[in-house]
């Protein structure tokens, strides 16, 4: 099959932090500046995962760590605070969507 091999890792942890740091449960494979998106985090699905405010949107990472990255902004480049969030309970997804990120600023 043609094109990019899709990436995806199990979230195991999102700190109450600034900035906010996602850690997988295995080696996640990411680079910095890589474009995610989380998922499966919000509602009762079957029980609360917190996060909300992070579920379904793109985030640009920094990598921290084999199985850790922190979450910034990806056209401000800022660093996200997650310390009012709801606390992460379990569960969710980090999708790989981008190597890259460009914003013209039109």
């Amino acid at each position: 099959m043609p094109g990019q091999a899709a990436k995806r890792a199990d979230i195991s942890a999102i700190t109450n932090a600034s900035p906010c740091e996602i850690t997988t449960s295995a080696a996640h494979g990411f680079s910095s500046l890589d474009v995610v998106r989380l998922t499966d985090l919000n509602g009762n699905i079957p029980v609360a995962r917190g996060m909300d405010p992070l579920n379904r949107l793109s985030w640009e990472i920094v990598v921290t760590g084999s199985t850790t990255f922190t979450l910034r902004d990806p056209i401000t480049h800022e660093d996200i605070d997650s310390t009012g969030y709801t606390a992460y309970v379990s569960g969710g997804y980090c999708n790989q969507i981008a190597t890259q990120f460009t914003y013209s600023g039109d």
